[in-house]
């Protein structure tokens, strides 16, 4: 007997969900494992068609349409470090944030 799909899905997957009567399409941003064992049981899944976060059982996903690993782009990835906001202007008495602001350094 084979596993049931759904205990393959990873964060990342893009996945097909069954909604009774209709299906719909997402990626899969968080996955919940169970209270006795590591199996997903619970998935948060972006909707790809509206934006909407929901949250479904595990067993509500059909099929993994295209795993992360196989996605060349439009996956979520983190922020990358922005080097030049920590720059100073140069001037000696003041300092600038990332938002243009400059505020006075106080002596003492």
């Amino acid at each position: 007997m084979d596993e049931p799909r759904f205990l393959a899905v990873r964060v990342g997957d893009l996945v097909a969900v069954r909604r009774t009567p209709d299906w719909w399409v997402g990626q899969v941003i968080h996955a919940e494992g169970g209270a006795r064992c590591n199996a997903n049981s619970l998935f948060q899944i972006a909707c790809i068609d509206s934006g909407v976060i929901r949250t479904v059982n595990a067993d509500a996903v059909i099929d993994i349409l295209c795993p992360r690993d196989q996605q060349s782009s439009g996956t979520l990835e983190p922020a990358h470090n922005h080097s030049h906001q920590a720059e100073r202007t140069g001037q000696c008495d003041q300092e600038g944030n990332r938002h243009g602001a400059v505020r006075q350094r106080r002596r003492f």
